[in-house]
């Protein structure tokens, strides 16, 4: 039995994903999100399917600490990740890992990203760190991810993309668009024209 609040998430994370998709911040399959449902339980995007075609019924609820799920449909291999957030930061409510265009220029370059931008900073901090490098979907990922992540909203995740989080689904978008828009602005800076 599906809960009415569950139910409300499992939309707003079809949602949020169809609109991470049209601002360009994911592609295909990549990427993916989650929301708290309580202390012990997660709603995870499925694994391998793609943004403008999953359903609220393909939604994963996942157990935090165990990362065991319930039914046939397999949630993303990233869900330790998702988990150790949610675990370590108990006012944290939906986390997003996306491979965004100009981040990924920093996971590339292991580059942490300094936030030029006053206003942007404000909202999102003065610098993101780099996560040391892990193989996708290992416990080592996790840890070094969650490790650089410490208390910020979002980090650079090494060769590979960026996380970032918030208290709701809404704000975590909301930091999404702004940690790549720091990235987008560093970059083009430093562009020879």
């Amino acid at each position: 039995m599906i809960l009415k609040d569950e139910k409300q998430d499992r939309e707003l994370l079809v949602e949020y994903g169809r609109k991470l998709l049209a601002c360009g911040l994911v592609q295909g399959t990549w990427g993916n999100i989650s929301v708290r449902l309580d202390d012990k339980y997660m709603l995870t995007t499925p694994s391998g399917l793609d943004y403008d075609r999953v359903t609220p019924g393909d939604m994963v609820k996942v157990e935090i600490k165990t990362l065991k799920y319930e039914g046939d449909i397999k949630p993303t291999s990233e869900r330790e990740l998702h988990g150790r957030v949610y675990s370590a930061r108990p006012e944290i409510g939906a986390v997003i890992h996306t491979h965004s265009k100009y981040c990924s220029i920093f996971a590339a370059a292991r580059m942490p990203l300094e936030v030029e931008d006053p206003e942007l900073a404000a909202d999102i901090g003065n610098v993101l760190k780099i996560a040391d490098y892990g193989l996708p979907g290992t416990s080592k990922l996790a840890k070094n991810t969650a490790k650089a992540l410490g208390s910020a909203t979002g980090c650079i995740m090494a060769n590979h993309g960026m996380l970032c989080c918030g208290p709701d689904i809404e704000k975590a978008f909301d930091i999404c668009g702004k940690i790549e828009e720091a990235a987008r602005m560093y970059v083009d800076s430093r562009w020879e024209r």
